[in-house]
């Protein structure tokens, strides 16, 4: 008797131990999360509000920069709503804020989502159009179609994240506290495991897998097209959007793999510690295209001095504008020659 009593203590200990090593655990990784939450949100704001000043405000508009806009758009509304989950993971182990917000919260971080890799293969199907339809492109490639690409591309994004309002909520977890979780309110969907599944399908298919393929192919289409030989003129922009694509896809994988592994049961210390970093990484993709716009910019070959103005427009030159002013300017230059030899045999 004594023997099973003393087991069953030990047995409560070891249960008591690994319950404090979890919530230390989950502690430890909302420091963290506290931690890129405030990265994103000071550089995501400060970055993006100075890609959307100089984009919107002190460029031309031509069909890159149109790309570029929109992008830093997305970007600056998820850093600016990442105060939310910044308060709360900082001074709050429950969701204190109410339903909506929750709801809302959900929404513009999946729109961030949806919308910056919906941009990103409109993006790529320009690149490829514009290595495989030079012709079609100088005649047809106008900022009002990337207006239009991008608008459509924004209500695509808009619809794509529904399901992470409407199916979002509060709940009380096992220690009776206020969460804000996935949640399947409506009476018709009762079997809540398969659709829990559906909205993770839906989320890694459009939000991640389709754009990837798209993304993928158009570039593979451009490598082979152009035998992996950009011109000189058109390398720039295109090793700044490269760079977006590869960064996005980097920072968002992760996160899309560890909430693959959830949705199939995989429970233990790795989970708890790899959805919040992945979690996190992801995020911090929201503030990092102004930096790569920044370096990719930058003439290290001339002083570091240089106007944040020009290191930003001249890594978001327009292909085709470049190519305008280059004609423009061999033009002027004839022009000038003919006029020099017209002066030298009329004298």
């Amino acid at each position: 008797m004594d023997v099973n009593m003393q087991l069953a203590g030990v047995k409560n200990d070891t249960l008591l131990s690994k319950e404090r090593a979890v919530v230390n655990v989950e502690n430890i990784m909302d420091s963290i999360q506290v931690f890129f939450y405030s990265v994103v949100f000071v550089l995501g704001v400060l970055g993006n509000g100075l890609v959307i000043w100089i984009t919107g405000f002190k460029m031309s508009k031509t069909v890159n920069s149109i790309w570029f806009l929109n992008l830093a758009v997305a970007d600056f509304l998820f850093a600016v709503t990442r105060c939310v989950p910044l308060v709360k993971n900082a001074f709050f182990d429950y969701w204190p804020f109410g339903e909506f917000l929750c709801r809302a919260n959900s929404f513009l971080k999946y729109l961030n989502m949806f919308s910056s890799v919906f941009l990103l293969a409109s993006i790529s199907l320009d690149r490829c159009a514009f290595v495989v339809l030079p012709v079609w492109c100088k005649n047809n490639r106008q900022p009002r179609l990337a207006w239009i690409v991008s608008g459509i591309s924004w209500i695509s994004a808009v619809v794509a994240s529904l399901p992470f309002y409407i199916f979002r909520g509060l709940v009380l977890d096992s220690k009776n506290k206020t969460k804000c979780s996935v949640t399947l309110t409506i009476d018709r969907y009762k079997d809540k495991d398969t659709n829990k599944q559906a909205i993770y399908l839906h989320r890694f298919i459009l939000g991640f897998l389709i754009p990837f393929l798209i993304i993928l192919t158009c570039y593979l289409i451009i490598a082979l097209k152009l035998n992996l030989r950009i011109r000189a003129r058109s390398r720039k922009p295109f090793r700044v959007i490269l760079a977006i694509v590869i960064t996005f896809f980097i920072c968002w994988m992760p996160y899309h793999v560890f909430l693959l592994l959830k949705l199939t049961g995989v429970k233990g210390l790795a989970m708890t510690i790899g959805v919040p970093l992945a979690s996190s990484l992801a995020y911090l993709n929201s503030c990092l295209n102004p930096v790569l716009y920044f370096f990719m910019g930058l003439n290290f070959k001339k002083k570091l001095n240089q106007s944040l103005l020009a290191i930003f427009k001249r890594s978001m030159w327009d292909d085709l504008a470049l190519s305008g002013l280059s004609n423009r300017r061999k033009a002027e230059t004839s022009t000038n020659n003919h006029l020099e030899d017209w002066t030298v045999t009329g004298s």
